[in-house]
């Protein structure tokens, strides 16, 4: 069973792919970033906002009360124009469940909570992999079209990443 330590493990690697790819994103032009591309939602930078708003749902919303940026969570995607309004939001996002995480028990892993989009409530463990998850499957669809563009994606390896967390830069 996942404890708490290795879910700080986790997102401490989910934090960095998230910090890496708000940073290459923040490099594209902004119609490169804000055109329709056909995906989940569209724009590259509303993939990503979304993305934000999935951690920002789940783990301070939901699980501790309050996000980490009303103001900009309950704005529409197409709303937020640009990745520096996005990546300030999302360190206020690391921030909040950096707290929280640090603070959270084993036991606090079972205890349950229902996000106002599910029917039932789900145990936070379940919350934290889910988080997971949905980042992962959302940087796939962030690599696939910046591979579309011909522009070479962040790293996003957990061995990779996280050995460049450490300072060890080069090959695995």
């Amino acid at each position: 069973m996942v404890t708490v330590t290795d879910f700080r493990l986790i997102f401490g690697y989910n934090w960095q792919v998230l910090r890496d790819y708000s940073e290459a994103l923040g490099k594209l032009p902004t119609s490169e970033l804000q055109k329709n591309r056909e995906a989940t939602h569209n724009s590259l930078k509303n993939i990503f906002h979304h993305l934000l708003s999935v951690h920002d749902g789940w783990l301070n919303v939901t699980a501790q009360g309050a996000s980490a940026d009303p103001a900009v969570r309950e704005r529409d995607l197409d709303e937020v124009a640009s990745m520096e309004e996005l990546q300030a939001y999302m360190e206020k996002i690391i921030a909040k469940e950096g707290q929280w995480l640090t603070k959270l028990t084993d036991e606090d892993l079972d205890t349950l909570i229902r996000p106002e989009w599910k029917e039932r409530p789900h145990p936070i463990r379940d919350a934290l992999l889910q988080v997971t998850f949905e980042q992962a499957h959302h940087v796939g669809e962030l690599i696939a079209l910046l591979w579309q563009m011909d522009v070479e994606p962040p790293e996003m390896t957990w061995i990779d990443v996280r050995l460049a967390m450490r300072g060890i830069r080069g090959p695995s």
